[in-house]
């Protein structure tokens, strides 16, 4: 799971991420190409969301996973060991203990993390597309003759 969320390269968006504050300073003879800019950077964003959704997904199997085997397999052997009764509420508490556990938390934690960066991203693209598309395309903004 790991090696999927690494598989994502978000300094591609770097690139359309600067373009965002040169809104300001754009004209209609320039909305063209940054128009397309921000299509680009949505179609970019959405293909790199849609396999950490992929890894987030998996990395929540993998810490369900690793929760019953802790539950069910190695919170008797740990208990055993330590001369604890065995319960169920002595086994929910092993659940957090176990170190498998933990690392599949970790990586859920980071795989929720890219998802929640990414959806932003796409957000902050799309935002962007329509603000250059108002300045394009609006007539009430400037003249026809802008940028001539």
């Amino acid at each position: 799971m790991t090696n999927e969320l690494q598989n994502i390269d978000v300094t591609k968006l770097v690139e359309y991420t600067r373009l965002i504050s040169d809104i300001g300073s754009i004209n209609k003879m320039m909305t063209h190409q940054y128009l397309r800019d921000f299509i680009n950077a949505m179609d970019l964003t959405s293909a790199m969301l849609s396999k950490a959704v992929k890894a987030n997904l998996t990395s929540k199997a993998n810490l369900d996973k690793a929760k019953a085997i802790a539950y069910l397999d190695k919170a008797k052997d740990y208990c055993d060991n330590k001369g604890i009764k065995i319960s169920n509420g002595v086994r929910e508490m092993y659940v957090d203990l176990d170190e498998d556990v933990i690392r599949a938390k970790e990586k859920y934690a980071a795989s929720e993390a890219m998802v929640a960066f990414l959806k932003n991203k796409y957000q902050a693209f799309r935002c962007a597309h329509d603000d250059v598309k108002k300045i394009g395309f609006n007539e009430v903004q400037g003249t026809a003759f802008e940028g001539f």
